[in-house]
């Protein structure tokens, strides 16, 4: 029933507002991407999937108040999400913030419009991935079941059989998650190709994981027809550490996050990526393969056993690898007690770029070289000569001197170089701006993905 005074409705049959002000029946229109003010955010992290459109099913776990910040982060990286909530999602959370958290109305109740159809149907237009975030036991036992009583699970059905991309995200405590059914349940939709995002147990429930693990998750569903997919890179970040004894280390300020940014942007561009990590505070990509290293030595080990094991089209090797080691590392910690000088003999720890060319001669190499306060004529001149030294395809200078560029900022700017005297600035602007600018000038160099005029 609808009060027509305040114009609220019950959960099972919302009404919503039409543009012109006046009252209309239950939510339809799926599909009306009209321009609503909270679409602002649509590609404010980066433009990579605008275009792409995901149905955000909604159950009745009291996680669907996380429902909202999963919309909108997909919203940031390109992506229109289009709400479609179970009548207990409803009990949970109103369908009005599902609408303001994605600019497109909640579908509530099926009617007229054939709302599943439209979204997920043999129609065009339909989403290119369906997310089920929370999915309840319940919701779960029925699409594996192919039952269909509500929007959600009707929505699962069409999409299933229209064979579009599916990630079911399971929310519920913990002994319901332990049930024989359930775990049946789980592994007859796994068995059809629905992908599940297993939760985290902690307090007694079985607990949807962190947004951004869910988000990128469903990223993985999107990306496969990306500018860079079918190519395979690898990407080294963060700083090494060179051990003096077992406690004290010598190693610099690098935080990880331009590395961290690069595989970030290959992996929404459809790549495949294999980052080799060292010290560093910038958090991993969910999904991209992250193998965590210390020293320079253990580098170029990884390095090595990626290029030999795998055909590496591109290797970005933007880690700040320490320059100096120990010649004899002591055993035990050194003691200041009595001691008013330490002299320790210093040598050069091996030099991971220069050896990439000679491990796999077909990858094309971005090396990295950071400098202080120098002209450009200086970064160009000192890039150019790493760059030939190392037999690299091109090298990426930056002046960690300059304002805004240094390590352990969020900003970068670069200078980059190739084999063939090309130059291309990268002004000062976010580390995954400038992660995205690079990577689209490697791949045109590389002929890596869709080639453009330059």
């Amino acid at each position: 029933m609808v009060d027509k005074t305040t114009g609220e409705g019950s959960a099972e049959r919302p009404v919503q507002k039409s543009r012109s002000g006046q009252f209309s029946g239950p939510v339809s229109g799926p599909l009306d991407t009209a321009q609503h003010p909270s679409k602002d955010i649509l590609g404010s992290i980066s433009e990579s999937l605008r275009g792409k459109r995901v149905a955000l099913g909604i159950s009745g776990s009291v996680a669907a108040v996380r429902s909202s910040e999963i919309a909108r982060l997909l919203m940031r990286y390109g992506v229109e999400v289009f709400p479609v909530m179970s009548p207990e999602a409803c009990r949970i959370i109103h369908p009005n913030l599902m609408e303001w958290a994605t600019g497109n109305p909640a579908v509530t109740s099926l009617g007229g419009g054939i709302e599943h159809v439209a979204l997920a149907g043999n129609v065009a237009g339909r989403v290119d991935a369906v997310l089920i975030a929370p999915s309840t036991a319940n919701t779960i036992g029925k699409i594996a079941n192919g039952i269909d009583d509500t929007p959600v699970t009707t929505l699962a059905t069409t999409a299933i059989g229209q064979g579009i991309p599916m990630l079911l995200v399971p929310a519920m405590h913990e002994p319901m998650y332990h049930h024989p059914a359930v775990k049946r349940n789980i592994e007859i939709l796994k068995d059809d190709g629905i992908h599940i995002l297993m939760p985290h147990i902690a307090e007694g429930k079985a607990k949807i994981p962190e947004t951004e693990e869910i988000v990128f998750h469903t990223i993985d569903l999107l990306r496969r027809d990306g500018p860079l997919a079918g190519t395979e890179w690898i990407v080294t970040a963060g700083r090494t550490v060179e051990y003096l004894d077992p406690i004290r280390v010598v190693t610099n300020n690098s935080s990880g996050k331009m590395g961290i940014e690069i595989s970030r942007a290959l992996y929404l561009a459809g790549a495949q990526v294999h980052v080799v990590y060292g010290k560093g505070t910038a958090q991993p990509v969910p999904n991209v393969p992250t193998y965590r290293v210390e020293t320079a030595g253990q580098m170029l080990d990884k390095v090595r056993t990626l290029l030999e094991a795998h055909k590496i089209d591109c290797l970005v090797a933007a880690a700040a690898v320490g320059d100096w080691q120990a010649g004899e590392k002591a055993e035990d910690k050194i003691s200041t007690h009595g001691t008013e000088h330490l002299r320790i003999e210093m040598v050069p720890t091996p030099k991971i770029i220069d050896q990439v060319k000679s491990i796999s001669p077909h990858t094309f190499l971005v090396a990295f070289r950071a400098l202080y306060h120098k002209s450009v004529e200086e970064l160009a001149a000192d890039g150019q000569a790493r760059m030939k030294k190392a037999k690299a395809d091109m090298i990426a200078v930056n002046d960690v001197g300059a304002a805004g560029a240094g390590f352990e900022t969020p900003t970068n700017e670069l200078h980059l170089f190739d084999k063939n005297g090309r130059r291309t600035h990268i002004e000062l602007t976010t580390k995954f701006r400038a992660a995205e600018t690079l990577i689209r000038s490697v791949a045109q160099q590389a002929g890596l993905g869709p080639q453009q005029p330059s």
